[in-house]
């Protein structure tokens, strides 16, 4: 009889399009993963420094900066990160020897994907593996979407690999809804016995990020709390109707986008084009917005309307912007999807993406490939990430 093989622990590492804060996730995963036990143990938020937040942000919209100037991000990130790793470590009183592996997302500030085959595409997330790896002293995993690009991918959403293990049903059809700064979704058929998931995952639009985005420029906010701005006001269909016309909405999957296309910059030409429209008149056509093209998604680029909808992301905390998307959710005679939270299967909403990337990590380290060419349009599944083992004294680690 072979000897039983214990749960190792894994640390993931998340910090998303809007840049709030960083998630770290203590999980336990069983091996191999294919049975399917991941249990997330303990979970700490690290707020990014306001500075750093700022020039996080200013890097992540189509403007001038300097290869210097990514660079010195570069290692600034990764010293949050690492910090936001060792301060779980220090709540949940675990030695840094006990885990296995960290796995980091990383901050994304450059997001293209291939619009075409044969285009070539490019992603940047910066938080240097190997810094991290050395100022926590555990064997770290990160740079994950590049190896999808390389096989002709958008290099996202990487997530549904991990969702069809944990949510793929035998019998109901499930979509997991993430409302990020950006909005996507992995829809999962029905699974059967010994065939690979043909799950189907794409960006569906903005999530959070155009709110964000006139918030903080209309009214110096961070967010629309509980979406009471938007309430508020109310939906100017010009607007709306203009910005329904973006081409990417229009696409079909594979596709992925980023802040490049729905953040500061069309906040600002909005507010431009725009002058005497009040701020809870374009926070209210930027909800609309988003619960629109969610629930449009579902309606016209996936093969049929899940039975359940699991909702997950910062988006889920803006009642509004949920109340929107429950009513165009609808469907009248195809039916309305049973609504879910993350909590409903055990998992902390804000843990979900680190714990992500933390079974990610575990993957690359057992060679299982993580990305599903079904959602990313690459040519072929391939292990992601690439690791750092750094192993320095423990007494230099950082704090």
């Amino acid at each position: 009889m072979k000897p039983k093989r214990l749960p190792k622990l894994f640390i993931g590492l998340m910090s998303g399009t809007s840049a709030d804060a960083i998630d770290a996730a203590l999980v336990e995963i069983g091996q191999p993963i294919a049975f399917r036990h991941v249990k997330v143990l303990d979970h700490h938020q690290r707020p990014w420094p306001a500075r750093l937040r700022r020039k996080l942000h200013s890097v992540m919209e189509p403007a001038s900066c300097s290869a210097g100037q990514i660079a010195i991000l570069d290692m600034l990130t990764a010293r949050e990160f690492a910090a936001a790793a060792l301060e779980l470590l220090s709540h949940c009183r675990i030695p840094a020897e006990r885990i296995t592996a960290i796995g980091t997302h990383g901050q994304t500030i450059a997001h293209m994907p291939p619009e075409k085959k044969g285009r070539t595409g490019a992603t940047l997330q910066i938080g240097s593996v190997p810094v991290i790896a050395t100022l926590t002293g555990i064997c770290t995993v990160g740079n994950f979407r590049p190896a999808d690009m390389a096989m002709g991918g958008q290099g996202a959403p990487l997530v549904p690999a991990v969702d069809a293990i944990l949510f793929a049903d035998s019998k109901l059809c499930r979509s997991i809804h993430n409302i990020g700064g950006i909005s996507n979704l992995t829809w999962l058929p029905p699974k059967k016995r010994g065939k690979e998931s043909t799950a189907i995952a794409f960006d569906t639009g903005p999530g959070n990020c155009l709110i964000d985005s006139l918030a903080q420029n209309l009214l110096n906010r961070t967010c629309d709390r509980d979406g009471r701005i938007a309430r508020s006001g109310h939906v100017n269909a010009t607007i709306l109707d203009r910005l329904l016309r973006n081409p990417y909405l229009r696409r079909r999957p594979p596709k992925s986008t980023g802040r490049e296309l729905f953040g500061a910059v069309l906040a600002e030409e909005l507010i431009r084009l725009y002058p005497r429209a009040r701020p809870q008149e374009l926070i209210a056509t930027a909800t609309e917005l988003t619960a629109y093209t969610i629930a449009d998604a579902y309606r016209r680029l996936v093969p049929s309307v899940p039975d359940e909808i699991i909702f997950c992301g910062g988006g889920v905390n803006n009642i509004y912007l949920m109340e929107r998307i429950t009513h165009h959710l609808d469907f009248g005679t195809s039916g309305r999807p049973n609504i879910q939270t993350m909590e409903a299967f055990g998992i902390r909403n804000a843990a979900r993406e680190a714990m992500c990337f933390a079974v990610l990590a575990a993957m690359t380290l057992d060679g299982i490939p993580g990305n599903l060419p079904s959602c990313t349009g690459a040519q072929r599944r391939v292990v992601l990430g690439t690791t750092s083992r750094s192993h320095p004294d423990p007494s230099h680690r950082y704090g």
